[in-house]
């Protein structure tokens, strides 16, 4: 039997969607959103959802358990120190996953044209095989279309492993699911599929000491995403999408998180993403 959403999942047509898009674009919140999906991206709401906190080695994780979706994770890359191979295998059942909070129903693949989508990049955890194996966990897999991740999401990846051997990343994302009708798996693995994708880096600014930078992006869950420049975002925005609480960004000047940060580029003498 399919859950009852709470409100904030009730999906609004599509007419409707495109309208409130229309508006944020003419008061100047549409952002690279506006006229190129359909899904409406809501502000703040409440959620009657249980939500639980996964603390794996290097990240922490927090589950929907009614979705059973992650929808939050963050950590903090340092200097890349390991080069643990791949697990070939996921592991369905999180054995942090608390009594009453069910695991996705199968680790098999999710469907053509949809990817089992890493929330933290297996090759970010990849100082140890124990901690590489923690992001193969279905608990850290949502739904996510093919060319998405393998495309512009393993581009905002490379950018934080870029950057991790000459400053420290805070790397903060998740997803938001918010049109019941897109929830093509819910028999086959009972997880809700998420229409929204989002990721926040801070790092110490290499052309001001002392100082810190911010990179963010807010991105559809659908094949034609665009550019990776064009759906960066404030991380205010971000914060009236989905609660400041649900962010979780602390330490970060108002400024900051009131601006769309530059593309960070290259370190100089290249890149090791290993």
């Amino acid at each position: 039997m399919r859950w009852t959403r709470p409100s904030w999942r009730i999906p609004m047509s599509r007419a409707a969607g495109l309208l409130v898009l229309g508006l944020l674009a003419s008061c100047g919140d549409g952002g690279p959103d506006a006229g190129i999906s359909a899904f409406d991206a809501p502000r703040q709401t409440a959620s009657s959802h249980r939500l639980v906190t996964l603390v794996h080695v290097g990240y922490q994780l927090s589950y929907d358990c009614d979705d059973r979706l992650g929808v939050r994770f963050a950590y903090t890359l340092t200097s890349d120190t390991g080069q643990a191979a791949r697990p070939t295998e996921f592991t369905r059942v999180d054995p942090l996953l608390p009594t009453g909070c069910p695991a996705q129903l199968s680790a098999g693949a999710y469907g053509p044209g949809w990817a089992r989508g890493h929330l933290v990049a297996a090759n970010h955890m990849d100082a140890s095989d124990t901690q590489i194996a923690q992001t193969f966990l279905m608990s850290n897999i949502v739904p996510q279309r093919s060319t998405f991740n393998q495309g512009i999401w393993a581009e905002a990846e490379a950018i934080a492993e870029c950057w991790r051997d000459t400053a420290p990343v805070q790397v903060v994302g998740g997803v938001l699911a918010n049109d019941p009708a897109n929830d093509a798996f819910t028999v086959s693995h009972g997880v809700a599929t998420p229409d929204w994708f989002w990721m926040i880096l801070v790092s110490a600014d290499p052309a001001r000491p002392g100082q810190q930078r911010v990179l963010a992006w807010w991105i559809p869950n659908i094949d034609a995403t665009g550019t990776l420049s064009s759906r960066r975002v404030s991380i205010t925005t971000i914060e009236s999408r989905i609660g400041t609480a649900r962010v979780g960004v602390s330490g970060v000047d108002a400024a900051l998180k009131d601006s769309i940060g530059s593309d960070w580029g290259v370190p100089a003498g290249g890149c090791g993403a290993g």
